[in-house]
């Protein structure tokens, strides 16, 4: 099999695995300004889903490995150090942040519901340390696009600049008590992930053909 395929397949199940895990969670997972006792009855009662969507982790981050191999085996150095090291953060947040869950999953009718709100709002933080590393992978590839001889298409370091500049802007989470920037919330799983797909199929697009053997003009 092509490599470029293996990339783009790789790519395609991160995605599945990624809205799996939040179709599983159903329409009402608690949030971080969900009270202790709301957060014990959910997990005594979904206590699988939350599983399911730990599980799904696994193989995120099983697939953000695979793209973080292929991807940085295209980029100069110290491009591919900068790339990797964002990936390898990712992964580690978003693991960390899959245990969490898992843990509060295993016997959740005896958690105090004041522990469980502590325990669920250091998972929910998964969200700005996340854009910390995005914005490394961003950046890594963004600057490749600058100067006489680029190394990335223009449309690519614009995307890539797009996206580090949204990523970047996302880390007021950290700050956020409720709604919109609320930590974990819509502006990290939804504008951020909408934004991190485009800009992972901008690189897939662009990967695929430099990893079988396609040139590609720099103003392409």
């Amino acid at each position: 099999m092509k490599p470029s395929r293996i990339l783009l397949i790789n790519i395609l199940a991160i995605g599945a695995f990624y809205i799996g895990s939040f179709v599983a969670l159903g329409s009402d997972p608690p949030t971080i300004n969900s009270s202790g006792q709301k957060i014990v009855e959910w997990f005594s009662n979904n206590a699988t889903n939350a599983r399911t969507y730990a599980w799904a982790a696994a193989f995120i981050s099983l697939g953000l490995a695979i793209f973080a191999g292929q991807v940085s085996a295209l980029l100069p150095k110290p491009h591919r150090y900068i790339f990797l090291a964002g990936v390898l953060g990712g992964v580690i947040t978003v693991q960390v942040q899959a245990w969490f869950w898992a843990g509060l999953a295993f016997h959740p009718q005896d958690l105090d519901p004041a522990a469980a709100r502590t325990i669920f709002a250091i998972a929910s933080y998964w969200g700005p340390f996340f854009n910390g590393s995005t914005t490394a992978m961003a950046a890594a590839i963004a600057v490749l696009g600058f100067g006489r001889s680029p190394v990335i298409p223009g449309w690519l370091m614009w995307l890539s600049i797009i996206f580090f500049i949204e990523q970047a802007i996302e880390t007021i989470t950290v700050f956020g008590q409720s709604g919109f920037i609320a930590p974990g919330g819509t502006m990290n799983v939804y504008l951020g992930g909408i934004t991190g797909f485009l800009w992972v199929a901008g690189v897939v697009r662009w990967a695929m053909q430099r990893l079988d053997g396609g040139l590609i003009r720099s103003d392409a």
